[in-house]
């Protein structure tokens, strides 16, 4: 199997067809390619036997992957020496940010990738399928830095892959949990909106979304500890439930289903005094609030037939 070479001053349109017919059939690329750059045969030799390399390592490899094991050094340099000879050589570009991917080698995966956007936009025929590439690049980078505690550098990284394909929705998902834990709420609620109109099904965006919306009505830290107070009630550890409740209260007068919710854990409890006092704080706060009308109805009666 041979790389073909063809002089033709048309090759990046060319190339740009062929790469993505490649990309939708998911055929061997060393089989399909063609090389139509005009560059030297030298160059070309050196990326025919990058890509065998490539092909070999795959193969081999199985899945396990790292730029350090010795079929990718070999395909990996075979490629930057045809790009050595011949900087613009457009297909050694594409061919070395695909063995970056292979291999997780985020950082020059994106830088590579880049390159070849690059290229391919001085043609004014930018490729859906490299945008969306260079796209996955700058999220993996972002997870990368996630997982090492840099929100601020794992945030620009989300951005950027959002900007080269918007509705790519991971980026959108951890976007909107960097902003989230950087306390930018309403740029997180921006992106929760975004995850939810790309997949309404996404898993736990609904709760995430409502989540951060509450935190912007309550307060982050006020909503935090209502949600801390719910778990407790939820295992019936009503000591620390209540204590949650309370501090969200503390934080936020205001706290409607915190007032709510810390009368329906004394109501559980017996304590239909405190319960009947937080349902009135319900009602001073909504008068039309149906269900704290009706437990504080309950537990006035409860009151009445213990005495």
């Amino acid at each position: 199997m041979k790389l073909n070479k063809s002089r033709m001053g048309f090759y990046p349109i060319i190339l740009l067809l062929v790469i993505l017919f490649q990309l939708i059939c998911g055929n061997s690329l060393a089989q399909q390619v063609r090389i139509y750059s005009d560059t030297t045969t030298e160059a070309v030799e050196y990326l025919q036997e990058a890509v065998e390399k490539m092909e070999e390592a795959l193969a081999t490899y199985q899945g396990v992957n790292y730029p350090g094991r010795k079929l990718w050094t070999e395909a990996i340099g075979l490629a930057q020496q045809a790009i050595a000879i011949d900087p613009d050589f457009v297909e050694a570009h594409y061919y070395l940010a695909l063995m970056y991917q292979h291999t997780n080698w985020y950082y020059r995966e994106a830088e590579q990738w880049n390159k070849y956007l690059n290229f391919i936009e001085r043609t004014d025929l930018t490729s859906p399928q490299v945008k969306q590439n260079l796209a996955y690049a700058y999220y993996r980078l972002g997870y990368n830095s996630y997982e090492k505690g840099d929100y601020e550098q794992s945030l620009i990284h989300f951005l950027n892959s959002i900007k080269e394909y918007p509705d790519l929705i991971d980026s959108n998902y951890w976007a909107a949990r960097v902003f989230y834990e950087n306390d930018d709420l309403e740029n997180s609620l921006f992106y929760w909106r975004r995850v939810l109109e790309l997949d309404p099904n996404y898993p736990r965006a609904q709760y995430f979304y409502d989540k951060v919306d509450a935190s912007i009505k309550y307060g982050k830290e006020a909503y935090n500890w209502y949600e801390q107070g719910y778990n407790e009630y939820e295992k019936m550890n009503y000591g620390r439930a209540i204590d949650s409740y309370r501090e969200a209260i503390r934080l936020n007068h205001r706290f409607v289903e915190a007032y709510y919710w810390l009368a329906r854990v004394y109501f559980d409890t017996g304590d239909y005094q405190q319960a009947i006092h937080y349902y009135r704080q319900v009602l001073n706060l909504q008068p039309d609030n149906a269900r704290a009308d009706y437990w504080l109805k309950e537990a006035q009666r409860r009151l009445e037939g213990k005495k």
